[in-house]
């Protein structure tokens, strides 16, 4: 009977909160409620753990590794995570849910869960999957760089931040060409975040 009655005030309480959902707001530039945010991450931490493997990240922090998992980063991960793992994305663009960062708290998660994202994607964010066209071992090499990214030496962050100036300086020739584009070949100085 206890379950069956806290199971009928687990119901009430989702029902209420898909009816208000009509009044939150979906926009990807707007901070989810904290209620939102931690029903999402419960969710979405409950279900990776229980699927990802048990397993640690088969290559080793060589510096031919480093370098051949930096290069699969940059080329996968980087475009939306940063260079850094900031989780600042080259698009100038707001993603609900956010890009995470991957340094901090997300190195709590073990290399066989970082692995799984990696492999499997997340469904409803721009999470995507790899296993479909990335063979183990570039995956794993994407796990090694996430991991590298809060052991950088002084002087592969100077490099980072050089290449991030640089990537900056480009999006914003290019931005204020297409704008010059779109108003007859006047050109304007672009706002950039």
């Amino acid at each position: 009977m206890v379950m069956i009655s806290i199971g009928l005030v687990l119901a009430v309480a989702l029902g209420g909160y898909f009816l208000a959902s009509r009044a939150i707001n979906w926009n990807a530039n707007q901070k989810p409620s904290p209620v939102e945010a931690a029903v999402a991450n419960h969710i979405l931490l409950s279900w990776v753990r229980q699927h990802a493997p048990r397993e640690r990240n088969p290559l080793s922090p060589s510096h031919d590794n480093l370098k051949s998992a930096q290069s699969e980063f940059e080329e996968h991960c980087a475009s939306c995570h940063g260079l850094d793992g900031s989780g600042k994305n080259r698009f100038e663009a707001d993603f609900y849910p956010p890009v995470p960062k991957l340094t901090g708290d997300i190195l709590d998660l073990s290399d066989g869960e970082l692995y799984f994202i990696v492999a499997k994607g997340i469904r409803n964010t721009a999470m995507p999957s790899f296993e479909q066209e990335h063979s183990p071992d570039d995956m794993w090499k994407m796990v090694l760089w996430i991991r590298h990214l809060e052991l950088l030496s002084p002087e592969e962050k100077a490099a980072l931040e050089k290449e991030i100036e640089h990537g900056a300086e480009q999006h914003a020739q290019t931005m204020d060409r297409g704008a010059a584009m779109d108003h007859g070949g006047a050109t304007h100085d672009h706002a950039h975040h």
